[in-house]
């Protein structure tokens, strides 16, 4: 039976990553949300988890993750395609459907005011249900004698986060001990990228460009928004219908994490927002992912956090008391985190921008919520292997990394040697500081220097 259940385990973790890109004539209703892509707004795992190999126990886990759902950042977001499209109705310029679309905008924009850049009440409720999760998947690390670490940004919709996991496992877990921070001394391994890799992020901004003029097509909506179209190209004194398309299509995106009782789904297209989505995927693609067009090095911006959760999770195992931590940031970390992992096929690199969509889908990284969990687990003869969760889901490492085989020879997908993993992203950090000894690139100021965390995560917490 338990062979079954494995095998079974197996080709669900199988299936589910042959499944995670949905191409353009996939489009439907139900995926739609997902076009969103960084701001897909995270939803709960449907794969169940695979069950550690005989004899091995959870011992640790280590996790990064990104805020929850929140109101766009700047409330000119909600002002600016407001103000255009009421402008447009006193003049008498707006159809039927305009008007629509106003009464919907006008109430997205109600919901949010004085509220941007704040975490929404369904981005609290995504981190109490990841937490929850955790404790419900590993007890053995939510008991008393052990210690809970968290860390986050002092971004206050990503303190909320935190704040929000915490209090869930205090719910059940009353008497647990947390160890809890929220300060820019984690900046380094927290959110700071090696400015080495700016120069070369630069490389590829023309490229960019070019693809997003190529998806730019507003005239469609602005015909059927405006009941002359030419209006939209002089209002203001200048043409505001690419600035409408990208505004409405964030306002779009952006209702699904909170609850305003409308949506601007039927605004666009499918093939719109495909185009839409494209945009927003190639922006962090180009800001994150590998691609010779920046020489393959942007993630290796990140590659202090690497260092971290090597450093935290051997004194971890060392014993130094602390079972889980738990690491809250942004988007722009864990975007370039996620293909320096290379989970999942996320350390993709192309120079094909019209195939990357393909290939590497924000909607299956760092959107809101998004988070990466590494759990440990060890034996009694004291060998460690440990899995990896993209977004609480099961992911693997590319195959030069071997699964970790049993006594009998048999592969245990989707666990590793703990040796071999850190052996692979080691020799990645190797890498990079290599390339930055040999590289000629400009660079202003380098923030590469690697600050030392051994005496702080040595040191038992209390």
């Amino acid at each position: 039976m338990r062979r079954f259940t494995l095998f079974i385990a197996a080709l669900a973790l199988a299936l589910s990553a042959g499944a995670k890109i949905i191409k353009k004539d996939q489009m439907n209703a139900e995926n739609l949300k997902k076009f969103a892509g960084s701001v897909y707004a995270y939803e709960a795992p449907t794969e169940p988890l695979t069950p550690a190999p005989k004899g091995f126990k959870p011992v640790y886990l280590t996790h990064f993750g990104r805020h929850g759902s929140r109101f766009l950042d700047n409330a000119s977001n909600y002002d600016r395609p407001y103000n255009i499209l009421k402008e447009a109705d006193d003049a008498g310029a707006l159809t039927a459907f305009g008007k629509d679309v106003l009464r919907r905008v006008e109430i997205i924009r109600a919901e949010a005011d004085q509220r941007a850049g704040d975490l929404t009440p369904k981005g609290m409720q995504q981190h109490r249900d990841i937490a929850r999760r955790m404790v419900e998947n590993y007890p053995e690390l939510f008991t008393n004698d052990k210690t809970i670490m968290a860390r986050s940004t002092t971004s206050h919709r990503v303190l909320v986060s935190e704040y929000s996991a915490l209090m869930q496992i205090l719910r059940m877990r009353p008497k647990i001990k947390f160890d809890y921070d929220s300060s820019n001394h984690d900046e380094p391994w927290m959110y700071t990228e090696d400015k080495a890799v700016s120069a070369h992020k630069r490389k590829i901004n023309a490229a960019v460009q070019e693809f997003n003029q190529r998806h730019t097509h507003p005239e469609r909506l602005m015909k059927a928004l405006f009941k002359d179209p030419e209006y939209i190209k002089t209002a203001g004194g200048r043409d505001q219908s690419s600035s409408l398309y990208s505004s409405l299509y964030d306002m779009a995106s952006y209702v699904q994490g909170s609850d305003p009782g409308v949506d601007l789904n039927d605004v666009f297209t499918y093939d719109e927002w495909y185009d839409l989505f494209l945009m927003n995927n190639m922006r962090w693609y180009s800001q994150a992912g590998y691609t010779p067009l920046t020489d393959n090095v942007v993630p290796y911006g990140h590659c202090v956090t690497l260092q971290n959760f090597i450093d935290f999770a051997d004194a971890a195992l060392a014993g130094n008391g602390v079972s889980v931590m738990l690491r809250y940031g942004h988007e722009v970390t864990l975007m370039s985190f996620f293909s320096l992992l290379d989970l999942n096929d996320s350390g993709y690199s192309t120079d094909d921008l019209e195939s990357v969509a393909d290939h590497w889908a924000a909607y299956n990284y760092a959107y809101m919520g998004g988070n990466v969990q590494w759990v440990f687990f060890r034996n009694k003869k004291g060998e460690v292997i440990v899995k990896f969760l993209l977004n609480e889901e099961e992911a693997t490492l590319p195959e030069s990394v071997p699964f970790y085989k049993d006594a009998k020879g048999n592969e245990q997908r989707p666990y590793y040697r703990w040796e071999d993993v850190k052996n692979f992203y080691l020799a990645k950090i190797k890498y990079w500081e290599e390339f930055k000894a040999n590289d000629d690139t400009p660079v202003e100021e380098s923030s590469s220097s690697r600050r030392s965390f051994r005496q702080e995560i040595n040191t038992a917490t209390n």
